[in-house]
Formats: structure tokens, C-alpha cells, sequence
């Protein structure tokens, strides 16, 4: 579940959409906001590449992702992963954009993958 948020930020630096996209389940949601779900990979994917700044040209962030706020919890083959993203931008150095995310998370086929996740906003805060 932990190379779930490696993978995620990993991929949102590099805007490599292939490698983001390898990480939800084939019936996965993602909720941005109040009556913004996107439905399974293709929705997902749509969403990422055309509405989310991660993958927007103009931008040049690098995600620092404190370990500490990062929560992980299992049960059989559910779980849960919350994190916290700081996408700070490298050609500035200045924070570009702070949020969170709540997931929950299944094991597929041996493999986690994630069937839900929620963003949210948050504060830079310790």
C-alpha cells in the first residue's frame, strides 16, 4: 500500500500518465469535489490530462510528501491510505499547491490498487 503513494507522487512529478493510471482498479471513482466523479480508468484518466494541474504543460512541480503524514490501514485485502501532497515548484522553489487524499485501497489479483479516492484541500501545517 505504501508504494501506492510512492508510485502517486512519483508519477505526478514526472507526468508520466502511464505510470499514475497503473494504480487504480479497473472500477475505481475519484471525487475532486462536490459532484466531480470520475468513474473507471478512462473517466479517471480524462480527468488527470485535462482538468488536473499535475499534468497541465505550463506547470513544473515536484512533490515533497511528508512520510509523517501518511497513514496505512489493513484489513484482509481492504485497507486505507491517507496522505498529504506539498507540490512545490522547482524553476520558482516557492510552494505551488497543497492537498490530501483519502483512498481505499484493495488487493487485486495480488496486487494494491486503488478502488476510491476522495481529494481534499488542507493547510501547510506541521
Amino acid at each position: 500500500i505504501d508504494q501506492i503513494e510512492k508510485n502517486f507522487h512519483e508519477s505526478t512529478t514526472k507526468k508520466d500518465i502511464d505510470q499514475l493510471m497503473s494504480l487504480w482498479a479497473p472500477n475505481a471513482t475519484l471525487t475532486v469535489g462536490p459532484g466531480e466523479t470520475a468513474a473507471g480508468v478512462d473517466q479517471i484518466q480524462k480527468f488527470f490530462l485535462s482538468k488536473s494541474a499535475f499534468f497541465q504543460p505550463e506547470t513544473s512541480w515536484i512533490s515533497d510528501h511528508p512520510a509523517y503524514k501518511v497513514e496505512i490501514a489493513v484489513n484482509g485485502d481492504r485497507g486505507t491510505l491517507h496522505f498529504e501532497c506539498h507540490y512545490v515548484d522547482y524553476e520558482t522553489g516557492k510552494m505551488a499547491f497543497v492537498t490530501t487524499a483519502d483512498l481505499d485501497v484493495a488487493r487485486i489479483e495480488g496486487r494494491w490498487l486503488i478502488a476510491n479516492m476522495v481529494a481534499g484541500s488542507t493547510e501547510l501545517a506541521p
